[in-house]
């Protein structure tokens, strides 16, 4: 009895402890299901969002791309003058060669087929692959102008048909391409990342009917289109939302009527596009885990709550925890892989997007502290910070773009041990995949930009970007008041050569001639082909208008040299237009019109020669040709002579040196000073011979003055900065001195402050081996160049000599008689000479007494004179000084 009420008891006791278990296990199952059925939903929202996303740029991206490359060959040049060549019954074959030409180029750059109508619609030519069967397609919005469709024909393929005018804005015809789009196709035909059920529509509405859409369905019919209804049973479908602008996720019902999730959003040019997962599929991610936990929980009943807490409780947890794991580890995979496609959308450099995709790249890896990539893409490379080479934990793949590896991106681990890398080898794959068709498709968007804006056969910019140069530079030239000039170049007789010995060979000169007018001009400069044998120069930024004139000359020089083609040797000259901003125009429609009058009027002129657009300005021209020629024979004429310009001491008003100036007396213009000729000098280099003349007149004259008996003053020399670049300056002037037997004491150098700033050790060394010499060096026009102290104390100067602009307003200027008193105060604290040029007045030099200055020079005692006046002045100079040692003597 006894036994049966224990039994009893122990029953009661078993059969509550089993109920509680029970109990104990439904609610842990129902709070692990229900844990992870959250879990799953705010994966599956934000994965659907992000990836929809991604996915709509792609498709913009794709439709704009196919948009904007037809616009641009709507504008080729080469493609529009072909067509206008087929309306002329005299160049219609060589029209129709040019537009197949123009077609083949196309093609092998991006599109898959290409057909030209001319302007009554007829087919003229087609090449590649057109469709057949277009019936299934939809109408897309992309602005005026164009005609796109996108239609399903075993590939998705965007078709579009634009209209073509000449320069002139006349319509001549019209051009339809087709793009296959294998990116769009792959989002349809491969199964996505989210889900075995998910789905992808893209639908567009039907016109004049709102409530109606024409969709492409991922497993329909071979991604035909079909025709739905917007809405069902009275409820909205997550792509009706799409099409009236919204974004975002829905709990609802498909086309089928089907409970699922659905990102929606819309797609510019009026589409709309949802991607989706079936509600079910969500809630069987827990169902198998669910399984395993009652399994686990089952074991309980047998082996006890101790045995639970002990055991069965920490596995569902692992559990738990794997599959959160597992969940997480997908779910950043699909954000990086997400951000990078984002990227890849944007339009960013190459440099940017490879170090964007190696920055979102590295956290998905395990230990990514000691992770580290590196992409290698044609002659560049991208690292992350620690990378090293020949990393033995590692993993790569190719990125291919046009069927050819173009790049490698390459993961590894800066340290060998077990690691989990090989489990993103498929991720790795994927970004090189997605690089490489982000880099197939940038380098044909160059191709096709460079094919718009630039000449075929040259490679230089066409007219229309050459429009766009010269608007440029007059923005920058008018900023900095500058001015700039158009030269408007045409071959003289190319015709004769073109049809003698064919268009091959004179397309090979025209590319010769092109190269030729480059290595004439800065590379700041712009030059362009303006089409057949015309060219244009741009020349920005110039002193002065006679600066075109120079380079007009030097490209007639240039163009005069022998062209070697094939064996052949070619000659060819040109006549060139010059138009300058901002006296011929201030856009670039009159520039060139006005440059274009300019080439005209040098054609009627002889050819091979250059013309300003003002009459003016081609007599200033043709005034400095001429006396550049003249110049060349001015030493051998006996033209040239100095003139002598005495510099005075105070207060009797002794002679302490002289000036030589140089003039030249020109046979027909009388007397020229040197601001006229001396620049021509420069550039022409006829400055050397011309500076050694005066050097050896000056020392002859020395030593004739020094046989009368004269006291002879130090006579000061001005060099030009060619001849201080001189590499033979130092052994002319040890010649000459040597040959002539004058002291080089008697001779002061003078130099202005802008030589004094290149090349800093060459001028240090120059100027210690003439001081070493015994010359006596000077500089001349102090204050107005760089007036820095640092030369001061480095080279040995002997005198300064302040410059006429400051001793000309002493009078009325209180800031010029402070700069002026300043030079002189610091000349003297370095223990230097100060000669100040340019007194007139009294005052001026009264001034400049009171401030101790050492000597004066200017027209207050004598202009520059001859040298028989100058030998009056040594003639008073010695009788002074006898009647001083007269007087001397008497005392």
């Amino acid at each position: 009895m006894l036994r049966s009420v224990i039994n009893q008891y122990n029953r009661k006791i078993l059969l509550i402890s089993s109920l509680t278990l029970i109990m104990l296990i439904l609610f842990t199952s129902l709070s692990v299901y229900s844990v992870m059925q959250r879990q799953i939903e705010a994966i599956a929202t934000s994965g659907l969002e992000v990836a929809l996303e991604n996915t709509v740029k792609h498709i913009q991206k794709q439709i704009m791309h196919s948009v904007t490359n037809t616009r641009a060959i709507s504008t080729r040049i080469f493609l529009t003058q072909s067509l206008e060549k087929f309306y002329s019954d005299h160049s219609q074959k060589e029209g129709i060669e040019g537009i197949a030409q123009s077609i083949e180029r196309i093609l092998s750059t991006y599109f898959s087929g290409i057909e030209i109508y001319d302007i009554d619609d007829q087919l003229i030519l087609s090449a590649g692959n057109l469709s057949k069967h277009r019936k299934l397609a939809v109408e897309l919005n992309t602005g005026s102008g164009i005609n796109t469709i996108l239609f399903w024909n075993h590939d998705f393929i965007v078709r579009n048909s634009i209209q073509l005018v000449n320069e002139y804005g006349k319509p001549i015809g019209r051009v339809i391409t087709e793009e296959r789009m294998p990116n769009l196709t792959r989002i349809f035909t491969e199964a996505t990342l989210i889900g075995n059920t998910s789905d992808f529509l893209l639908c567009a509405p039907v016109k004049g009917n709102n409530l109606e859409m024409d969709c492409f369905l991922r497993n329909f019919d071979d991604n035909q289109l079909k025709r739905i209804q917007r809405i069902m049973n009275n409820q909205p479908l997550p792509v009706h939302f799409a099409l009236e602008g919204q974004t975002g996720v829905k709990f609802t019902k498909d086309y089928r009527q089907i409970e699922v999730v659905a990102a929606h959003s819309p797609v510019v040019y009026d589409l709309g596009a949802v991607l989706k997962i079936n509600k079910d599929e969500l809630n069987n991610y827990s169902a198998d885990q669910i399984r395993t936990i009652i399994f686990y929980l089952i074991l309980i009943l047998f082996f006890g709550i101790a045995i639970i807490s002990w055991l069965t409780l920490p596995l569902i947890q692992k559990l738990i925890n794997q599959k959160e794991s597992y969940l997480n580890e997908r779910l950043k995979e699909n954000t990086c892989l997400q951000k990078i496609r984002s990227y890849l959308a944007l339009d960013q450099s190459t440099e940017d997007t490879c170090k964007n995709i190696l920055k979102f790249l590295l956290p998905v890896f395990e230990f990514q502290e000691i992770a580290v990539a590196k992409i290698k893409l044609e002659d560049k490379q991208y690292f992350t910070p620690k990378y090293q080479e020949n990393l033995s934990n590692c993993i790569s793949s190719a990125i291919i773009s046009n069927g050819q590896q173009c790049g490698l991106l390459q993961v590894a681990y800066i340290r060998n041990f077990p690691s989990t890398l090989t489990y993103q080898q498929n991720l790795v794959d994927t970004i090189a995949h997605d690089l490489g068709r982000w880099y197939e498709g940038k380098e044909a968007e160059k191709r096709i930009i460079e094919m718009a804006t630039h000449d075929a056969l040259t490679g230089l910019p066409n007219r229309y970007l050459l429009r766009d140069r010269i608007e440029q530079v007059l923005v920058h030239d008018t900023r900095l008041q500058k001015q700039m000039a158009v030269l408007f170049i045409d071959l003289d007789h190319f015709k004769t050569i073109n049809d003698s010995l064919g268009h091959e060979m004179g397309d090979l000169l025209l590319k010769a001639v092109a190269n030729r007018l480059k290595s004439c001009v800065r590379n700041e400069d712009t030059v362009a082909r303006q089409g057949g044998d015309e060219f244009i120069v741009v020349l920005n930024s110039i002193a002065e208008s006679l600066d075109a004139a120079k380079v007009s000359q030097k490209i007639l020089d240039s163009l005069a040299l022998p062209f070697y083609i094939h064996n052949n040797e070619l000659h060819i000259d040109g006549s060139i237009g010059i138009a300058v901003f901002p006296d011929d125009g201030v856009n670039a429609e009159t520039l060139l019109k006005n440059s274009d009058n300019a080439m005209y009027h040098a054609k009627k002129n002889g050819r091979n020669n250059y013309q300003f657009f003002t009459d003016e300005l081609n007599k200033s021209a043709y005034e400095r040709h001429i006396l550049g020629l003249d110049l060349r024979y001015a030493l051998e004429r006996n033209e040239l002579l100095l003139y002598y310009q005495p510099v005075m001491d105070m207060p009797n008003h002794n002679l302490y040196g002289v000036e030589a100036l140089l003039r030249w007396r020109h046979p027909e213009q009388k007397l020229i000073t040197p601001d006229k000729f001396i620049n021509l000098a420069e550039e022409t280099g006829l400055i050397i011979p011309i500076g050694e003349w005066v050097i050896r007149t000056v020392c002859m004259q020395i030593k004739a003055w020094q046989d009368q008996g004269f006291y002879v003053p130090r006579v000061a020399i001005n060099l030009s900065a060619r001849q201080f670049r001189d590499k033979d300056l130092i052994k002319n002037i040890s010649r000459i001195l040597s040959e002539t037997g004058v002291k080089a004491k008697y001779i002061a150098l003078e130099i202005t402050e802008s030589m004094l700033i290149d090349n800093i050790e060459k001028v240090v060394e120059t100027l210690n081996r003439l001081d070493a010499m015994g010359l006596h060096i000077s500089i001349d026009d102090f204050g107005t160049g760089y007036s820095s102290l640092s030369y001061l104390k480095q080279f040995p100067i002997h005198t300064l000599k302040i410059d006429r602009s400051f001793v000309r307003d002493l009078v009325t200027d209180k800031n010029d008689r402070t700069i002026v008193a300043a030079i002189i105060a610091m000349a003297h604290s370095l223990e230097m000479e100060v000669i100040a040029e340019g007194i007139e007045i009294e005052e001026q030099l009264n001034f400049l007494v009171t401030q101790k200055c050492n000597h004066y020079q200017g027209y207050y005692f004598s202009k520059p004179v001859t040298v028989s006046e100058i030998e009056l002045m040594l003639m008073n100079s010695v009788a002074q000084s006898n009647k001083i040692r007269a007087i001397g003597s008497a005392k």
